[in-house]
């Protein structure tokens, strides 16, 4: 006897139903809760997070899984309440820009790189970060950047705060003394990484820094005062209340800030204290970026974009790329912007090749250019 057949819709529908059945809870039985060191699920963790007022989530900034699960806290709180996001990756001198991308206003993601000036302001690859943006974007979620310049917080660690003007003074805002433990770790992370320095300048620097933060949340808190807002930032930032956590309270001792870190369970757990929630999550880490070792000139309203300068170990000088020269095109696409051009490089990985177009004393001409890492390189 012939057997009715099943419309795909409905084959379509048990498939996925029987996926989801066999699939876990995000988070279930994995993410921790510090205070109690019970495991609990992502639901039930999410629960009390809608309770408070500024929800803290820390990051490796070079872990895709990180960002995931930011993402995830992100959309799991927009199911209970309204919800708005800063973020350190930006400073805020560009929310006018943010709010151009939430809105729609840029045609291509290159171009919303060269609007933001991304690898002037953040080092990682933006590739990182774009679910997280594209999620803001689909939701027309507030957004604003964090952070404040970067040669700021480099005035602070050399002079002191004197080393700024009362204009970024009054940006950054009022600055709580750090408590003597994250000073503690703040003078051996100085030992480690920044011989020289005086210590109570790189920690002023520090301070400042997180409070310049705190003071950007708390300005969308006052906003959007029916969201939970959100903070995506460094781990450091937000490990053991201190860093924005204490920034925070100094400014709004009634709020209710809870925090979340997601960690890599190979480097241990975190101790209780450190946060409201621990989740570990398996590193996913992306690969270091190419570089071709140019250094780029500036702006001058001439075609493409002018090279300076070459490292001489790195694919560029070893492929004949030389100083004075003008990179217009990056395998076929033309670039006219250095945003665009380090955009189109790192989409390359080491060991593999690129094709550049340059023009050199107004001739131009191709380049191949293999992309062998040189021993030793500095990723980052």
């Amino acid at each position: 006897m012939r057997q009715p057949r099943i419309p795909r819709i409905a084959l379509l529908t048990a498939a996925l139903g029987l996926l989801a059945a066999s699939a876990p809870a995000l988070g279930e039985g994995q993410i921790i809760r510090l205070e109690t060191g019970e495991r609990v699920p992502f639901a039930a963790m999410v629960a009390r997070l809608a309770e408070a007022d500024v929800v803290l989530v820390g990051e490796r900034h070079d872990d895709f899984a990180q960002h995931r699960a930011q993402r995830e806290v992100i959309t799991g709180l927009l199911a209970r309440r309204p919800v708005a996001v800063g973020m350190e990756a930006f400073p805020a001198a560009k929310n006018a820009v943010l709010s151009d991308w939430r809105r729609g206003q840029f045609p291509d993601w290159p171009t919303f790189l060269t609007a933001v000036d991304w690898f002037d302001n953040w080092r990682v690859a933006p590739e990182l970060y774009r679910p997280i943006l594209e999620t803001v974007r689909h939701h027309w979620l507030p957004l604003t950047g964090m952070n404040v310049p970067r040669e700021w917080i480099s005035r602070i660690a050399r002079e002191g705060m004197a080393g700024l003007g009362e204009e970024q003074r009054q940006r950054i805002g009022p600055v709580a003394a750090a408590p003597e433990a994250y000073a503690e770790s703040l003078r051996e992370s100085l030992a480690r990484h920044a011989e020289g320095r005086k210590a109570e300048h790189f920690i002023a620097a520090q301070r400042a820094w997180d409070a310049a933060m705190a003071g950007a949340l708390l300005d969308l808190r006052r906003a959007h005062g029916d969201a939970v807002v959100i903070g995506l930032a460094g781990s450091g930032h937000i490990r053991d209340g201190y860093g924005i956590p204490h920034q925070l309270h100094n400014r709004a001792p009634d709020l209710e800030v809870r925090t979340v870190l997601p960690f890599d369970p190979e480097g241990g757990q975190p101790e209780p204290g450190a946060a409201a929630y621990a989740w570990p999550v398996a590193p996913d880490r992306a690969p270091d970026p190419v570089r071709i070792g140019a250094r780029l000139g500036n702006p001058d309203g001439g075609p493409g974009i002018s090279v300076v300068g070459l490292e001489d170990a790195f694919p560029g000088a070893k492929a004949g790329l030389e100083a004075g020269d003008r990179i217009t095109a990056v395998d076929g696409r033309e670039v006219s912007d250095a945003t665009e051009l380090i955009y189109r490089i790192r989409r390359h990985q080491w060991g593999g090749c690129l094709r550049l177009r340059v023009r050199r004393e107004d001739q131009e001409r191709g380049l191949t250019v293999p992309l062998n890492r040189p021993p030793g390189a500095g990723s980052r």
